[in-house]
C-alpha cells in the first residue's frame, strides 16, 4: 500500500513538473511572438538621408519610427516624424523606404504660418520652440502666409538653413496619409531623440 502510494506521488509531481514547463514554454513563445508582432508591424527602422536634420540627427544614422500610434493620434508640434514625398515631387511613381524623410513638425491643420527673421508664427502668434535654432535663415514661401489644409503638417529641418522643407515650393506641405510615424529613438549611439537644447539665460 504505502509502495503504490508512493508510485502515485512521484506520478503527481511528474506531471506538476510537466505543466509548469509547458506553461513556462507557452509564456516564452507568447513574449517572443508578441515581440515579433510589435517589431515587424508597430517599429520601423529608418536611415537618415542627407544633412537637413543636423544638428539632431545626421547622414547615414539609423533611427526608429512608431508606425502604429498615428493610427489612433496625429502628430504634435515638435516632433520628429518621418513620411514619404508626395509621388509626384520624385522621380519615379514608387515610393520607397530610400525616399522616406525625416523633419520637425512645426505647423498643425488648419493653422496659419508665417517666418520671419527665424520665428514661426502661427496664426499671427510667435512660437516659442523647445530647442534653439538658426534665426539667420531665409523664411521661403512661408514669408507669405500659408493656410494647412485639414489634413497638412508644415515641416521645417532642424539645420534651418538647409531649405528642403515647407518652405520650398517644390518640397510642399505633408500629408497625414504620407506620414509613417514618430521617430523617437536612435540607434547609433543608442539614445530618444531630441534636439538642440537650449542655452540657459544667465
Amino acid at each position: 500500500m504505502n509502495l503504490r502510494f508512493e508510485e502515485e506521488a512521484k506520478k503527481e509531481r511528474r506531471k506538476k513538473i510537466i505543466k509548469e514547463v509547458l506553461i513556462y514554454l507557452g509564456e516564452i513563445c507568447l513574449v517572443v511572438g508578441l515581440a515579433w508582432i510589435i517589431v515587424n508591424f508597430t517599429l520601423k527602422k529608418i536611415q537618415v538621408i542627407g544633412s537637413a536634420m543636423d544638428n539632431t540627427l545626421y547622414n547615414g544614422e539609423e533611427v526608429i519610427a512608431n508606425t502604429f500610434i498615428y493610427n489612433f493620434t496625429s502628430p504634435s508640434r515638435g516632433t520628429v516624424i518621418a513620411f514619404y514625398p508626395e509621388k509626384n515631387a520624385i522621380m519615379s511613381d514608387e515610393v520607397s523606404d530610400s525616399n522616406i524623410i525625416i523633419r520637425r513638425v512645426l505647423g498643425l491643420p488648419g493653422e496659419k504660418i508665417k517666418m520671419q527673421n527665424g520665428v514661426v508664427y502661427i496664426n499671427g502668434t510667435p512660437t516659442e520652440e523647445k530647442y534653439e535654432f538658426d534665426r539667420n535663415v531665409s523664411s521661403g514661401q512661408a514669408e507669405e502666409e500659408i493656410l494647412l489644409g485639414d489634413d497638412e503638417f508644415f515641416v521645417l529641418s532642424d539645420k534651418r538653413t538647409d531649405l528642403d522643407d515647407s518652405r520650398s515650393s517644390s518640397f510642399t506641405k505633408v500629408k497625414k496619409e504620407n506620414i509613417i510615424g514618430p521617430v523617437f529613438l536612435a540607434l547609433n549611439p543608442f539614445s530618444l531623440i531630441s534636439g538642440p537644447e537650449k542655452e540657459e539665460k544667465k
